[in-house]
């Protein structure tokens, strides 16, 4: 596919938009909202982002927040209909994503369902927040001669349980960093499920709050104390989460 500008064969890009400090934005996801005709875009990424944006640009909501009582299925299917909808009327539509559109962002069904329907369609690559959250706060997502992987991982539970969750217990034995996005809300379960199967107690945590933002926040607490820490401080959302055994920050 070209990678030139936005033109008739490029009518739909799925965009990441970073964590949300336009600074953060790729250069092509940039001249994608400034030629918009159409922006679809979600909750978490701020207003800052559409500040940069093709001013004439039509801006349709489509985001969801926790607890918003959405169904998230109907949700779905009317982003997709209204994808088509806007190719149908030869608009450049750009559906804006926070973070990347492919690491937990539905991105990948939003493509698929683009392709089946003959759309021309893009995916720009955006920076996810728990890679930005991390650099920002100075923290080592791999560190030389300390691990040599990382995780990204869902901290939403399904019947009643973290799914992998041996396998996420094993990464961080082997000194690797679990990135968690959604998880908040289920913190202290998870660091009850991992101090279960072995992992020590004394492990750090980082919750890193609002991340690209300018209010953002680090918490730092263990997988010991997480409850206690939870139950004196309340942090923003959208958080994520990064446990590990090296994610201390960077000091002098």
């Amino acid at each position: 596919m070209s990678n030139s500008d936005f033109n008739n064969n490029h009518l739909i890009s799925i965009v990441g938009a970073g964590p949300g400090d336009p600074e953060l934005l790729t250069v092509r996801a940039l001249r994608r909202l400034e030629q918009a005709d159409v922006i679809l875009y979600d909750a978490l990424h701020g207003d800052e982002i559409l500040k940069v944006a093709n001013p004439d640009a039509e801006r349709v909501y489509a985001g969801k927040k926790y607890k918003d009582g959405q169904h998230q299925t109907e949700r779905q299917d009317k982003i997709h209909s209204q994808l088509k909808k806007f190719a149908a009327e030869g608009k450049q539509v750009v559906r804006l994503k926070a973070g990347d559109p492919f690491i937990f962002g539905r991105g990948a069904e939003e493509l698929e369902f683009c392709l089946q329907n003959n759309l021309n369609v893009e995916v720009v690559p955006g920076i996810t927040a728990g890679l930005a959250g991390a650099t920002c706060f100075h923290i080592p997502v791999t560190l030389r001669n300390a691990n040599s992987m990382a995780l990204f991982y869902t901290g939403h539970k399904r019947n009643g349980g973290f799914e992998d969750i041996d396998v996420v217990a094993a990464v961080l034995k082997a000194n690797a960093p679990a990135l968690i996005y959604m998880g908040l809300k289920n913190l202290v379960f998870l660091s009850k499920e991992l101090m279960n199967r072995g992992l020590p107690a004394e492990m750090p945590v980082q919750i890193i709050s609002r991340v690209g933002h300018p209010d953002q926040q680090l918490f730092t607490s263990s997988l010991g104390k997480i409850e206690i820490y939870l139950q004196k401080i309340d942090p923003p959302m959208p958080s994520v989460i990064i446990i590990g055994s090296h994610t201390e920050q960077v000091k002098r």
